[in-house]
């Protein structure tokens, strides 16, 4: 689990972020950032309903989540954050999405 301060989690902060954001791709999973100021890095997981049931779902997040917590210390602070799952990415392995993970950051500019 994140920590709760780098844990994005209001409706509202995701709503100005799809709107606001930089979007990068890969053919499953986006990524959406946008610099803030003097506040921490706040990272979220968006997974929609059409990529499966609930355990699935979750299944998705929890192997995102774990994609990205040893990198968290490596990113830059003053960023808001969402991975967003597309569907096809429940037949992926986690070292699959972690490729996919770590190519993504290294398009942004949120690496150190």
């Amino acid at each position: 689990m994140l920590k709760s301060i780098n844990r994005l989690k209001k409706r509202k902060e995701f709503a100005y972020l799809y709107k606001n954001g930089i979007a990068k791709h890969t053919e499953n999973l986006t990524i959406v950032y946008l610099p803030t100021k003097h506040r921490p890095l706040k990272i979220g997981f968006s997974i929609n309903k059409k990529i499966g049931k609930a355990h699935i779902r979750n299944l998705i997040k929890r192997r995102l989540r774990a994609c990205v917590r040893p990198i968290v210390p490596n990113l830059k602070n003053n960023y808001n954050v969402v991975f967003i799952a597309k569907s096809g990415i429940e037949k992926l392995s986690y070292s699959d999405i972690e490729k996919q993970v770590i190519k993504l950051l290294e398009q942004t500019e949120l690496s150190n």
